[in-house]
């Protein structure tokens, strides 16, 4: 009997982008190897509670509470070169409780779609302790130096303009594959979904109207949700809004209770499993720049107005997003009322934006990135 093969995905639960794009390529080598284990775990497991807490409040506290300073942090880093300090340190970072889970699971490939783990399994493997390829995912639209790691056996990335970059800087360029950030796979599927079954409260008089959907984040754009859901709710252009990921039930319950009376019916919501569906149904997406929010967005055709990106990879995000003409970007309330208006009543805008979106979409990126993983399974997909 022929041994079970193992694909470890490696990711982080915090920045959701990077367990989703970790759950995205699970389904997607399932599909296609349905004899493979998968397992997806959470690397700071390994890293302990105080490197656990340092990475957070690096990554989110920082950021989110002191840009200035994460700004100067982020550009600081991408000068740095593997053999730096700071490098070493994070390579080492959970290393020796991750090569004793590596040995007890023994896995035929490793994927990672977080720089920490990349780096400390590039380490591991320049050691000759790790013996098996490792596969990094670049979960945005522009690259930090972060990401590459010497060891690393292949990129898979979500444009040519982040693959040049790679090369740019030094990756062969054999070793780097530009298949889109993975997405989930019903967003291979463009479908056109009767808002009504989406929202079975909505009144049959409001089921042609446009529908505004807003992805919230951790931050709230800001601490702004409630002044975004003002302006959907009173906007003069008559639409339909659902505000998804108010994660707080509170917080939701106070959203419901401030839009209660607009004239435009606000829906507020936590976590959907229908994201595809909605994002297949509406008109326009008000969201920050997350690399898969935007990645859906893109498969799905729907015009983006960006809102409060968090700083640098956001901000580069949304930049490449507008610079291609995909999405459109407002620095203000005032200004996202505009812009809002502008793309619901100016159809050849939304056109134009479409067409820009269908230039850059990967809706089968996580089938795509799984043919790129083949040759290190050595087994036949799945038809």
């Amino acid at each position: 009997m022929a041994e079970t093969k193992r694909v470890l995905i490696l990711a982080v639960r915090f920045g959701s982008g990077h367990w989703q794009a970790a759950l995205a390529l699970k389904k997607a080598l399932l599909r296609a190897h349905p004899a493979l284990e998968v397992d997806v775990v959470n690397y700071l497991m390994f890293a302990g509670f105080l490197f656990d807490k340092v990475t957070r409040l690096t990554y989110h506290d920082l950021m989110i509470r002191v840009p200035p300073i994460y700004r100067r942090f982020f550009a600081y880093t991408d000068q740095l070169q593997p053999e730096s300090l700071f490098q070493r340190f994070i390579r080492i970072c959970g290393a020796p409780a991750f090569l004793r889970y590596f040995r007890r699971k023994n896995p035929q490939l490793i994927i990672s779609t977080f720089p920490v783990p990349s780096a400390a399994v590039a380490m591991l493997k320049q050691r000759g302790l790790v013996n098996c390829p490792l596969v990094t995912v670049i979960t945005d639209y522009v690259l930090h130096q972060m990401w590459i790691q010497p060891g690393t056996d292949l990129y898979l990335v979500a444009n040519s303009v982040v693959a040049d970059e790679l090369v740019r800087r030094g990756v062969p360029r054999e070793r780097v594959e530009a298949t889109g950030i993975p997405i989930d796979l019903r967003f291979e599927r463009k479908t056109t979904p009767k808002l009504h079954r989406l929202l079975p409260d909505l009144p049959e008089s409001q089921r042609s109207l446009p529908l505004v959907l807003v992805v919230s984040g951790v931050t709230s754009f800001g601490g702004e949700l409630g002044k975004i859901c003002h302006v959907l709710a009173n906007l003069p252009a008559p639409l339909v809004a659902v505000v998804l990921g108010v994660r707080f039930p509170r917080l939701r319950l106070n959203l419901r209770a401030a839009v209660s009376k607009g004239r435009n019916r606000v829906f507020i919501i936590g976590y959907s499993r229908h994201m595809p569906r909605f994002m297949s149904a509406a008109t326009c997406l008000i969201s920050k720049a997350g690399g898969i929010t935007a990645s859906e967005a893109l498969a799905s055709e729907l015009p983006m107005i960006i809102y409060k990106p968090l700083p640098c990879q956001e901000e580069w995000n949304r930049d490449f997003l507008v610079r291609e003409g995909a999405a459109l970007s407002a620095s203000s309330l005032a200004e996202l009322d505009q812009l809002l208006r502008a793309v619901l009543q100016d159809g050849s805008l939304r056109a134009r934006m479409r067409e820009a979106a269908v230039r850059l979409r990967h809706p089968d990126s996580a089938r795509a990135a799984v043919r790129m993983l083949g040759p290190y399974l050595g087994q036949q997909a799945a038809q």
